[in-house]
């Protein structure tokens, strides 16, 4: 069971609002919802119901998500409120986070929702918990000023008159220690500056003071007092006064919660961006002060988290904290911003070599790998950097830039830093609205299927096709798999696409077997991605296909990366075991590039070793390029396995895999990848 999550929906998509709760589904929610698209409704669900959060849409035929957000604030409820938009707006969102929203998300992220929604219903918690200690705290002070406090009576500086709480509090045993004494003994010496200063001429002022004190008793022992004065007309003043020292730390407690990491005790999100606004403003106004934010992501957390248990994640977590803080200056700022998220705020640095200096000793500090409860723990941190500067005006800016800064280093190699510059701004945004694009595109179904010969080297006889997708972009032209598949599997748009690419290439290869008598024996090669070896209707969908188009299971070949085989061994081994008992062939892509599937290569149903195209383009002889070659060949004869190369270009590549014994092969040697009609023309009407 997921986790229930109680949705009102501001949106007049009903599309869109089942996407948006798929994608909390795939986040392990179990929503219950109801979704409006007026102000009367979304006034009626407000009233009658109880929500966990609210998702709006930020643009409506008649309504729009800032009339939402005010219908929210004036119902004085405290509920989560994120906007979704389906176009790049960065001033949007600028303006809906003053405004009150919580959050901000582009309808391309939306695989961000369940982590955002969780944040926020946590920071609605800590709110809510927050105002329910500030309660308590109010009924606990109204329980103690009906108790028995310590009251005294003073004239002329001098008391008249103490109870026995009073003398309870102050340490005395009998009041005529205290009678006709100067009622400034109970103070030390710095308070009474304060006495004087502040609070008796505000006492003259309005008749009455209440506040709190530092007070010293009998022993020397100092507490906070709290205290209430009153000027009577007579000129008496009476003095109400308790210890109130649990309650100020209580105060502090609370206080200290709301700003700091239960897990961690580090500085939280909240701390981190009013430092940083601090910070900001002081650069504003003083040139000479120059500070700089660290976006860290702990490389591979999920996979310890997952496989060693919560438990362990969670010390590591507090094992990163106290590095982080051992490899920083007392005056910088370690918080932790939830998950494996931690940032840094080095202020008064001198330049980008301080900076670099104290990155590089954290890179390093995290090398040494770590042991809890007997598991050697490896990690390593990608590091995005960005030197604030006076075109900051928000922190929320600076770390939205850290952030990218940080992914372009997670991109470059693990245990790395990057540091921010306007262009991966735009590259950021350009990504944006590619992912915009790629939602529009499977819908209107912009892409093209190019085939790719693939032939017998032996007797030079054509054997099939590889189905290879393209984008054709309305206005960027034809896109490459390249640019788009990583976007693809990022936004988990990935089954979808390949889900259309393989019912169009089964389609297109019983229409060539229907019409072209030679074809009978041809195949098709299909490539699959991991997430679609994780989909629970992976095998329904093949059926499903396989039926409406006719096409046998024995004319088709799936292609699965190397890498996907090591992802879960038992549930690859599984579901290629039913492909297989559907007569499909099953084909290794990009073998020699991945890592440890030759310790599992015996356990799978594989019919054909793919050699990846980066071995045979730069074959030549004696170097290891050919050695690897040679050995994935030799491998796949002992495992009776088909071995296939992809990437031939030249003559004297196709010679030398010739004479290395490789059985099939592909390239532009042979054909680039054609249009359907072309593969007619050059290949099948011959």
């Amino acid at each position: 069971m997921g986790e229930p999550l109680k949705i009102l929906l501001v949106e007049d998509s009903e599309d869109d609002a089942l996407l948006l709760l798929r994608e909390l589904r795939q986040g392990n929610f179990t929503p219950s919802w109801e979704r409006v698209q007026t102000a009367t409704t979304l006034q009626e669900q407000l009233t009658h119901k109880n929500w966990d959060i609210i998702i709006s849409d930020y643009r409506m035929p008649g309504f729009d998500a800032p009339a939402a957000l005010k219908i929210v604030q004036q119902s004085g409820l405290d509920i989560p409120f994120i906007v979704i938009s389906g176009t790049v707006g960065e001033h949007l969102a600028v303006e809906m986070m003053k405004a009150g929203a919580h959050d901000y998300l582009m309808k391309s992220s939306l695989i961000r929702l369940p982590e955002a929604v969780r944040r926020e219903r946590r920071d609605a918690h800590i709110r809510a918990e927050r105002q329910r200690a500030e309660v308590l705290l109010k009924q606990q002070l109204a329980a103690m000023e009906a108790a028995i406090d310590g009251i005294a009576i003073v004239q002329d500086g001098v008391y008249l008159y103490v109870n026995q709480a009073h003398l309870r509090l102050f340490g005395y045993d009998c009041a005529q220690e205290l009678t006709g004494q100067n009622w400034k003994i109970l103070y030390p010496s710095t308070e009474m500056e304060r006495v004087e200063n502040e609070i008796c001429p505000a006492l003259k002022r309005n008749g009455a003071w209440q506040g709190d004190a530092i007070a010293t008793r009998k022993d020397g022992s100092t507490f906070i007092q709290g205290l209430s004065l009153t000027l009577a007309e007579d000129g008496l003043l009476i003095s109400v006064s308790r210890d109130i020292s649990d309650l100020k730390q209580a105060q502090e407690q609370i206080i200290h919660n709301a700003l700091h990491d239960a897990l961690t005790g580090l500085p939280n999100r909240i701390l981190f961006l009013e430092r940083l606004e601090l910070a900001i403003n002081q650069a504003l106004r003083d040139e000479d002060y120059h500070y700089a934010v660290l976006f860290l992501d702990l490389d591979r957390f999920k996979v310890i988290n997952d496989s060693l248990g919560h438990g362990i994640g969670d010390q590591l977590l507090l094992e990163i904290a106290e590095r982080l803080q051992t490899h920083v200056r007392k005056i910088d700022l370690v918080s932790r911003l939830g998950g494996d998220e931690f940032v840094i705020l080095l202020e008064k640095i001198d330049g980008v070599e301080t900076v670099t200096q104290i990155t590089e000793r954290i890179l390093e500090g995290c090398k040494t790998p770590l042991t809890i409860e007997g598991h050697r723990i490896f990690t390593s941190i990608s590091i995005g950097i960005v030197i604030g500067n006076r075109d900051y005006h928000h922190a929320s800016d600076l770390l939205r830039d850290a952030d990218i800064a940080m992914y372009r280093a997670k991109e470059k190699e693990h245990n790395s830093y990057k540091f921010f510059n306007a262009m991966m701004h735009t590259q950021m945004l350009n990504r944006l609205t590619l992912e915009t694009d790629l939602y529009k595109a499977l819908e209107q179904e912009e892409f093209i299927i190019h085939y790719q010969p693939v032939f017998d080297l032996i007797d030079d006889a054509l054997v099939g096709f590889e189905a290879l997708v393209r984008w054709q972009h309305p206005t960027h032209g034809l896109v490459f798999p390249d640019t788009f598949i990583p976007i693809a599997e990022d936004t988990r748009l990935i089954t979808r696409l390949d889900n259309w690419v393989f019912r169009q290439a089964c389609q297109q290869m019983a229409h060539w077997q229907q019409n072209f008598p030679n074809c009978s024996d041809l195949k098709i090669s299909i490539n699959l991605s991991a997430q679609d070896l994780q989909t629970y209707d992976l095998i329904d969908n093949i059926d499903t296909i396989l039926t409406q188009t006719g096409l046998e299971g024995r004319s088709i070949i799936i292609e699965i990366t190397e890498s996907m085989l090591i992802e879960d061994i038992e549930k690859t081994v599984d579901i290629l075991a039913q492909i297989e008992s559907r007569n499909i062939q099953i084909s290794i892509d990009d073998f020699g590039t991945g890592y440890s599937s030759l310790n599992y290569l015996h356990r799978l149903p594989v019919n054909n070793l793919k050699i990846d195209r980066s071995f045979v383009t730069q074959i030549q002889e004696e170097n290891r390029n050919c050695q690897v070659v040679n050995t994935i060949i030799a491998l796949s004869s002992q495992l009776e396995l088909t071995s296939v190369a992809e990437g031939i270009e030249r003559p004297q590549q196709l010679q030398k895999l010739k004479q290395l014994g490789c059985r099939f092969g592909q390239g532009y040697l042979f054909s680039k990848p054609l249009s359907p009609a072309d593969i007619e023309t050059n290949f099948l009407s011959r």
